[in-house]
């Protein structure tokens, strides 16, 4: 497997960006940062619209849900498979996915116009964009995309793209409310991956049971699940701000420890694999319909009515 850490230009040694802190809800004049590729990307040879781009959107506005932690080991996977990719990281304050990933470009959520105008250049470069989006900004996100991106991205200078919204969702009501609201507003017009943390719950019952769950089934949502990765485990990464890619290979950590990690990483990625249709670029010719999956009915046994989820 390739990896792009370097030992000795470790992202926790690096130098801060210069990015202003900005309170919460408030964001100034937009920063300058060089665009880096986090992997350089390959000459597309054949016609735009040959190739449907995925445009992947963290939709869940509560904080701590682990939407960041997801597209860390999101861009492991990518980087596994050789697919070019650019991430975005909208949080100057706490860029978690910066700190990570220090190739992530900032994208100053200022003005709407011109972050959809920055995402959908990019998709005209790269075959896979992900945001990991501030989530005091997810209220304004159906109306932004609506507005925005869908509909400019309909016309040539996009070419042709699919966007996956990510929702992650814990044992919390709030989180499973805010997936059903949006699930509402966008509808079919996008497809839906739900990721099932279960950092603090082994169990997603309020989910399960809820009305949330059935229209998002409706709409051919793929349903995966994070599993919690140890306390010891998540210190490790967390102090050596690495992904686990690096820290799988480091010998210097002992090997029962690189074993759980890799373990923890291998379960990831094969539930990524049942999902892997919502998260690459698909080949496809000017007649052929983008493929969706088809689900059953909602038939969950309840045990626990959830008001109004």
């Amino acid at each position: 497997m390739r990896n792009n850490y370097n030992q000795d230009n470790d992202p926790h040694n690096q130098s801060k960006r210069s990015v202003p802190a900005l309170p919460l809800g408030v964001f100034e004049e937009q920063a300058t940062s060089p665009s880096v590729f986090a992997r350089p990307l390959r000459t597309m040879n054949s016609s735009k619209n040959d190739t449907v781009r995925r445009l992947l959107v963290s939709a869940t506005s509560k904080g701590g849900v682990g939407k960041s932690f997801f597209f860390i080991n999101l861009a492991d996977w990518l980087l596994e498979l050789e697919q070019p990719f650019v991430f975005f990281d909208s949080d100057a304050c706490n860029g978690t996915l910066t700190r990570f990933f220090p190739d992530s470009r900032f994208l100053n959520p200022q003005s709407s116009t011109d972050v959809a105008q920055e995402i959908l250049s990019t998709l005209n470069e790269a075959e896979i964009v992900a945001w990991d989006a501030l989530g005091p900004m997810q209220q304004y996100l159906p109306d932004w995309l609506e507005e925005s991106v869908l509909t400019q991205g309909k016309g040539e200078s996009a070419g042709n793209f699919r966007a996956t919204m990510i929702l992650m969702i814990e044992e919390d009501k709030d989180a499973v409310f805010q997936a059903g609201e949006v699930a509402r507003r966008l509808g079919d017009r996008v497809d839906w991956l739900v990721v099932k943390n279960l950092k603090t719950c082994s169990t997603t019952e309020i989910y399960d049971n809820s009305k949330a769950r059935q229209e998002l089934l409706r709409l051919g949502a793929v349903e995966i699940t994070m599993e919690r990765v140890p306390w010891s485990l998540l210190a490790t990464i967390q102090r050596t701000s690495r992904t686990l890619s690096s820290l799988v290979l480091d010998e210097s950590l002992p090997f029962l420890e690189r074993q759980r990690l890799r373990t923890f990483q291998r379960r990831f990625f094969e539930q990524l694999e049942t999902a892997r249709h919502l998260l690459l670029p698909s080949r496809v010719t000017r007649e052929q319909e983008i493929p969706r999956q088809d689900h059953a009915a909602f038939a969950g046994r309840p045990r626990v009515a959830p008001e109004e989820v």
